[in-house]
């Protein structure tokens, strides 16, 4: 043992960079520095003695308890071969026990000062197995180590190793979205701060609009989907027990819809988004909610969010606006805000969007604010979101993010990029720590999807020198899900390719129910295209997922599985709607000559669509059943209605078809193909089908292109890159604009979207066409009426059509720069539906929102 010790002070040197697979430490976060041996520690004994040299602390007692349960269910009994020590692993901290400080000192274990708090070395030998900790949180850390080795152990031994392991960030803190869909219970809640607290993450805050139940304000909180003040003092109590600090956070000045529409407070409003910064009421509402809330959160910090206040002076604060400006109304609004969270003892957090677009605010906000600069986007450089802030003397958070923004299943591409570059940023520039916000708008997605996201970013920020690819993926199933192969993070991957096809448009929650029957007496054209290969993708991740083995959190497969089904079925009822629709044409043509095989083509549409019913019935129940694991029921509701409709319109389709059978039974003529609601066919390519609009104007000469600028106030219509929710007046009436995205594969109808005003009528809709070389592209436009195309302040194309909307009827060449290209639609309506269709033929697009981008 001495030459051992010696051996070791002799040629200890600490490295991260493990090159040979066998070599990975199964631990997330990775350990700063460590450095393995060749003597093994046999795991021969489920119920080892572990002896404890430190002050009582709940959370090291719950560790190792839970130490205990990982030996239990991981280690087998053999014959032992040990002899001598009884206690086989040993935790302390030095400095509280003269014998645990000599055996540290023997080892060389003793602690660093400069490695401040949370840290701990780690001895693993043939024989014993020690943790030192700089404190009791270094120890808690260092149990955590160890479960996930003991889970990783490849054989029935632990390989030797000492490890120097300290934080980087001080503050590592995951928010959840809990305000736009998904409300976790009590009981989901504890669960995730067991699992962060396992990745060392040691600050959590929910993001919350209107889901806590005040004693003075309950009646904005959903009944079947809220938290008491007592339940979040419960959660922060329980956090407190895993070494985690809730953050108390309420959204303070814009996203406030929640709120305001619920009748006793739609007064307090400025617009229906955000509570008016005039009402001296809205500032007695707040320090209300402030008043309950702040003391329930055992944080120092309050987060009261206040981004993405759009409608600053587009209502009653107008003038106000208009006088002081919109830095200063924005600026007195959060010092207001500012004095009610300190006189109750905590230090504000504020988002840093409006201060990054009117720097001004820094040099006039009080400095012990603090800012979490958020972007979530890959970049090659964060100076922007940093500098600023850093420079102004404030302290800050960065804060990249899980994107479940519309979606099912995150985009882990983007999100792994975001937040390794983000925080690497942040630990060069001295930040304060990382917030990882898991975005739940949408209100589509399960935070189960999240755990891989989650637990990068608590590896990076814990590390942010942490080896990524394959080592990060060992890492991460073994000592997390205790499963020696990478297969369930190989079918992430393998899922996340869906979101490089055209069919999938970036796994966007619109496709999930998008229309695929017509009205009755209509037709609708639907398209195939990729979607054989989004069979395959979504087949393959479902067998990767099969064959992985995680012996804890299991139910993680379940969640994953159901995304593989659903993308499986989104593909499947599209081949078979259109097998079909083909078979009913073809008893349609055989009815009167054969009864007998147009009988049967029948029977074939029936059995495809109620397949069709039968898997949506089961995705129905499924989503129910994994959505009321984690959450309330609450907002369930607006999900499931969604499965219900297609369910109901599918069903529809086969009494339809029933009622046909029965007629040909009877020997009457079968019903058309309009009147079963199959008259689908194929569509040619993908179509634009979002875009940035704003509400109709008059059509001011009644011409079928109208030569009037409705856009002059804002710059003109060649110029103009408008921005959501930007708004503008003209002839005294205020316009806006806002996203649309139409619910038919092909056909922007512009009558149905505007309904109110849709006759002489001139519309705007915009997008931008993201290309990465100089080139011109053929593009096919349908329209009813009179069509403009300005490209980046150019007028392209100008046409009237016949006053009949046939998709692609009218093609010429789109002239794109390489970069961000800027595209306005101008259609102008006289009579009749009011729509159109655009499309690039020669190419594929992807699409996020109304920002498109060609790949080659």
């Amino acid at each position: 043992m001495k030459k051992f010790i010696e051996l070791c002070v002799i040629t200890f040197i600490f490295t991260p960079l493990i090159l040979a697979q066998e070599e990975i430490l199964t631990v997330v976060p990775q350990p700063q520095e460590f450095i393995f041996t060749q003597e093994k520690f046999l795991l021969d004994d489920p119920s080892p003695q572990i002896k404890l040299f430190c002050k009582n602390y709940e959370p090291v007692n719950i560790a190792i308890e839970e130490l205990h349960n990982v030996f239990k269910k991981y280690v087998s009994s053999t014959n032992s071969l040990k002899t001598g020590i009884s206690e086989t692993i040993q935790i302390g901290i030095p400095s509280e026990d003269k014998n645990f400080q000599s055996l540290c000192n023997s080892f060389n274990l003793l602690p660093e000062e400069k490695l401040g708090e949370e840290s701990y070395k780690l001895l693993i030998t043939a024989n014993i197995i020690i943790i030192a900790g700089n404190d009791q949180k270094g120890l808690f850390y260092g149990i955590q180590t160890i479960k996930q080795m003991i889970r990783g152990a490849r054989n029935s031994f632990l390989r030797g190793v000492r490890i120097k392991d300290w934080p980087s960030l001080k503050y590592r803190v995951v928010m959840d979205d809990i305000s736009r869909g998904p409300i976790p219970t009590v009981d989901f809640m504890k669960y995730q701060i067991r699992r962060l607290s396992e990745v060392k993450i040691n600050y959590f805050t929910p993001y919350i609009e209107h889901v806590v139940k005040t004693k003075s304000h309950p009646e904005f909180a959903p009944i079947d989907g809220s938290l008491t003040i007592e339940q979040w003092k419960e959660i922060s109590d329980y956090a407190a027990k895993y070494n985690i600090m809730m953050i108390g956070n309420f959204q303070s000045f814009g996203h406030f819809n929640n709120i305001l529409k619920t009748p006793e407070y739609a007064h307090l409003g400025e617009s229906g988004t955000m509570i008016s910064p005039l009402l001296p009421e809205s500032y007695k509402f707040l320090q209300d909610i402030y008043s309950e809330m702040v003391p329930a959160f055992s944080a120092p910090f309050f987060s009261i969010n206040c981004d993405e206040t759009f409608d600053l002076g587009k209502g009653a604060s107008k003038k106000m606006v208009d006088s002081l400006g919109y830095a200063e109304v924005y600026f007195q609004h959060i010092i207001k805000l500012y004095n009610i969270v300190k006189n109750l003892g905590k230090q504000v957090i504020i988002w840093g969007d409006v201060l990054l677009e009117y720097p001004d605010l820094l040099t006039k906000l009080p400095k012990d604010i603090i800012i979490g600069t958020w972007t979530y986007d890959d970049l090659d450089s964060y100076a922007k979101f940093i500098d600023p802030i850093k420079e102004a003397g404030f302290k800050f958070f960065v804060t990249p993010g899980i994107l479940n923004s519309g979606r099912l299943f995150p985009d882990y591409t983007q999100s792994f990029g975001n937040i390794k570059g983000f925080v690497n940023a942040a630990e060069k520039s001295g930040a304060m720590g990382m917030i990882n916000t898991v975005w739940d708008d949408g209100g589509n997605a399960f935070f189960s999807n999240d755990w891989y996201g989650v637990s990068y970013s608590a590896d990076k920020s814990w590390n942010p020198q942490s080896n990524d690819s394959t080592d990060f993926d060992t890492r991460f199933n073994s000592g997390l899900y205790g499963d020696k192969e990478n297969y369930f993070t190989k079918a992430v991957w393998k899922l996340m390719e869906l979101s490089y096809l055209e069919p999938t448009d970036g796994m966007n929650d619109k496709i999930l129910f998008e229309k695929l029957l017509p009205d009755s007496a209509k037709h609708l054209r639907i398209s195939l295209n990729d979607w054989d290969k989004v069979i395959a993708i979504a087949g393959e991740a479902k067998l990767l997922v099969d064959k992985a083995n995680p012996t804890t959190y299991r139910n993680d497969k379940e969640y994953f599985l159901f995304v593989c089904d659903l993308y499986r079925t989104l593909a499947h009822e599209r081949f078979d709607l259109l097998k079909a629709a083909d078979s009913y044409i073809r008893a349609d043509s055989t009815f009167i000559r054969d009864k007998a095989a147009a009988r049967k083509s029948i029977l074939e549409s029936i059995i495809l669509v109620d397949g069709i019913i039968a898997k949506e019935i089961s995705l129905k129940f499924e989503y129910e059943k994994l959505w009321l694991e984690e959450n309330h029921t609450y907002a369930l509701d607006q999900i499931t209605e969604s499965y219900q409709n297609k369910i109901n319109d599918f069903d529809d389709v086969k009494t339809k078809l029933m009622e046909s059978l029965k007629k040909l039974d009877s020997d009457f003529s079968i019903s058309s193909l309009e009147e079963t609601r199959l008259s689908i066919s194929k569509l040619p390519g993908k179509y634009f089908r979002e875009w940035l609009a704003v509400n109709p104007f008059p059509n001011k000469d009644s011409k079928h292109l109208s030569k009037i600028d409705y856009l002059t106030e804002i710059g003109g219509e060649l110029f103009i890159h408008p921005k959501v929710t930007q708004e503008f007046y003209f002839d005294s009436t205020k316009y806006r604009w806002s996203r649309i995205a139409t619910s038919y594969q092909d056909i922007v109808n512009l009558s149905k979207m505007f309904p109110k005003n849709n006759k002489k009528v001139v519309g705007y809709v915009f997008a931008t066409i993201e290309v990465n070389k100089d080139t011109t592209v053929k593009t096919l436009v349908g329209f009813s009426d009179g069509i403009e195309i300005i490209l980046n302040g150019e007028k392209v194309f100008s046409r009237q059509s016949s006053g009949k909307l046939i998709p692609d009827e009218y093609s010429f060449r789109l002239p794109l720069q390489k970069g961000i290209n800027n595209l306005m639609l101008k259609i102008s309506q006289t009579n009749g539906e009011w729509g159109f269709t655009f499309r690039l033929s020669e190419v594929d697009v992807r699409s996020r929102k109304n920002r498109y981008k060609i790949i080659f």
